[in-house]
């Protein structure tokens, strides 16, 4: 029976087949993978049963480390997904284990992409434009001749939207050339959760005091994720001992993020918990420069 182990499986193979490194996780997402690119992955059976919560996550992540998001499914709660096609939920592209991996393994891969029910291609629209020119096309002649309105042709010629899939064909038959472009993995947007405790608030302000960018995480190892001239990932507690469980994870994180990390206490315990170097809310408040919590941070990590 295909579970969500041999999917997390499935999905770890083609990743590591094509060079990556991978550390599994849980949360919003499952799976971080490095080489030359960074990664993160939430795999699910049922794409429909993802949340709102760990999409956001997903996405504020991926938006402070630079990273691609990817949610990798086999299903939705009406039929299987293709395996050709770029689904999106929440604005998360979603593929299948077999689209992942022939997307690790070819970079001039052309899909569809699919949302709210609405197939569409990505075209190169300079060449749209030049080859209808060259043609002698105009807009109206051209919309009128694949079946679609001179203001929609206009507009999937200016990139304000992507053509149907159906259009897109057709408009490569009338014009004699390629205009499909190959996928390309993006950037997320800036993407910030709000605190949800008085501690995170208050942390998160802190941050933001001394010039570090950050946002709060709902479902993850780590509470805070920023970045200024670092990316740092902080757990927040009463005491160190509170997340002693959650420290090796938090760790292999930070190696495979490539970022600084810490624990903000309320009180003032111990300088270092397992490596994970400790700063109190009080030190905290007292720091003036994100120099300066780097510093504390590297003089604390072993």
């Amino acid at each position: 029976m295909f579970d969500k182990t041999i999917l997390i499986n499935k999905v770890i193979n083609a990743l590591q087949d094509n060079g990556y490194e991978t550390f599994v996780t849980h949360g919003s997402f499952d799976i971080v993978a490095r080489q030359d690119r960074l990664i993160l992955i939430k795999t699910l059976m049922n794409i429909d049963s993802l949340e709102e919560s760990h999409a956001m996550d997903l996405k504020a992540v991926s938006y402070f480390l630079s990273a691609h998001p990817f949610i990798v499914s086999i299903k939705n709660n009406r039929e299987h997904l293709n395996d050709e096609t770029v689904y999106s939920r929440f604005d998360v592209p979603v593929v299948t284990p077999k689209l992942m991996r022939v997307m690790l393994e070819d970079d001039e891969l052309v899909v569809s992409h699919s949302s709210k029910g609405r197939h569409t291609q990505e075209i190169n629209t300079f060449t749209l434009k030049e080859k209808r020119k060259e043609l002698g096309y105009t807009l109206q002649v051209l919309a009128k001749q694949i079946g679609i309105s001179k203001k929609a042709m206009y507009e999937i010629e200016k990139k304000r939207v992507n053509p149907q899939r159906e259009n897109a064909h057709a408009l490569e038959r009338l014009l004699g050339t390629e205009l499909a472009l190959p996928y390309e993995m993006k950037f997320e947007e800036p993407t910030y959760i709000r605190p949800k405790t008085v501690f995170q608030k208050i942390v998160s302000r802190e941050f933001a005091r001394l010039g570090i960018d950050n946002s709060t995480v709902r479902s993850a190892p780590f509470e805070i994720i920023g970045r200024e001239s670092f990316s740092i990932i902080t757990n927040l507690s009463t005491t160190p001992s509170e997340i002693k469980k959650e420290i090796e994870e938090v760790r292999g994180l930070a190696n495979v993020f490539s970022s600084k990390t810490v624990l903000i206490s309320k009180r003032y315990v111990r300088t270092c918990v397992e490596g994970i170097p400790v700063v109190s809310e009080q030190e905290l408040s007292e720091l003036q420069s994100s120099k300066e919590l780097s510093e504390i941070i590297d003089e604390r990590t072993y």
